[in-house]
């Protein structure tokens, strides 16, 4: 309709009649941008708010787990030295060997807590949601993507280390299969014994390492919980903070 009353201004020479079609066409043009441009920051703000809310959530799941984790691998550590000590003293009999035995099957699994990043990922990967930050509130979250990662790979590769070798040691032996329901893990279907005369096994110091390795490692696991609760809490705080002083920047930086 527009085109058509262009053309008939231009045919009869209405030069001023196509310069004022011209300018609506163009005011149309602009304001049409104007309103999507408008559209998407409303969109990238609910994103974004609603990426914080999710951040909150999985601060609080992480700090819960952080907690939990460190009661079970504690009771894991009070279980397991009884068999150190057996193992240390050199003790025999019926009752020595069921400690060991028990203590072997602790060791045969692990624990180790793990961040929530999924939020966070989305803060500091995504382009569109950056834009939405102040500059303290995007440092802060940098930061806090950072030490999570850190603590996150270095959880694993201490799970990883203390795996190494463990069921290839030739005093580790397996009983039948059994209800998973009552073996100590609820994972594995076959328990794991010792194979040899306790008095035989305890002289062995590579089997004892076993032990000691596994204790060492979920000590240091239990570091990295304290420094994953102090990293979380620290960052929560400042971001809270951050969100009181400075407000969502409403058109990018």
């Amino acid at each position: 309709m527009i085109l058509r009353r262009v053309m008939e201004h231009v045919k009869s020479q209405n030069w001023t009649a196509v310069a004022v079609d011209f300018l609506l066409v163009v005011l149309g043009v602009f304001i049409g941008i104007q309103l999507g441009n408008w559209n998407d920051a409303r969109l990238d703000q609910r994103a974004y708010r609603d990426a914080m809310a999710r951040l909150a959530e999985e601060t609080a799941e992480t700090l819960h787990s952080a907690s939990q984790t460190r009661t079970v691998i504690n009771e894991m550590l009070s279980d397991v030295q009884p068999a150190i000590d057996v193992l240390r003293a050199c003790e025999t009999g019926a009752t020595a060997e069921e400690i060991v035995n028990r203590g072997l099957n602790i060791i045969r699994s692990g624990r180790g807590v793990e961040a929530v990043t999924i939020a966070v990922d989305q803060l500091v990967e995504n382009e569109r949601l950056q834009k939405r930050q102040s500059d303290e509130v995007s440092a802060v979250l940098r930061q806090f993507y950072s030490d999570l990662h850190r603590i996150n790979s270095t959880v694993e590769f201490v799970q990883n280390a203390a795996n190494v070798g463990r069921d290839e040691h030739p005093f580790i032996g397996f009983t039948g299969v059994v209800d998973p329901q009552t073996t100590f893990n609820g994972v594995d279907v076959r328990r794991a014994r010792i194979n040899a005369p306790l008095a035989e096994v305890c002289k062995d110091q590579s089997f004892l390492k076993l032990f000691y390795n596994w204790e060492r490692s979920h000590v240091f696991q239990l570091k990295l919980i304290e420094e994953l609760e102090a990293v979380t809490t620290e960052n929560v705080r400042l971001l809270d903070l951050a969100d009181v002083n400075t407000e969502v920047v409403e058109h990018g930086r």
